[in-house]
């Protein structure tokens, strides 16, 4: 059996080098929405996450951080 690898090391947002459907394994490490260490990340792409978060508004900021990742999942 021959395979092929390759190693994209980028945000899986867009990942439109791909053809579709020519993936059979995706390997993903997100961020995990509500856990501190990413809420940096989240904040910095996202000015209405940081402000929910600088006000403490964690569900607004959970649904939110949800709705940037929904756009990850739809493209893998």
């Amino acid at each position: 059996m021959k395979t092929n690898h390759r190693l994209y090391f980028k945000d899986s947002s867009n990942m439109c080098e791909l053809k579709n459907d020519s993936i059979d394994l995706m390997i993903t490490s997100p961020p995990y929405p509500m856990i501190e260490m990413w809420d940096t990340l989240f904040s910095s792409e996202n000015d209405e996450i940081k402000q929910a978060l600088e006000k403490e508004d964690g569900k607004k900021a959970f649904n939110l951080m949800h709705e940037d990742l929904n756009k990850v999942w739809r493209e893998v």
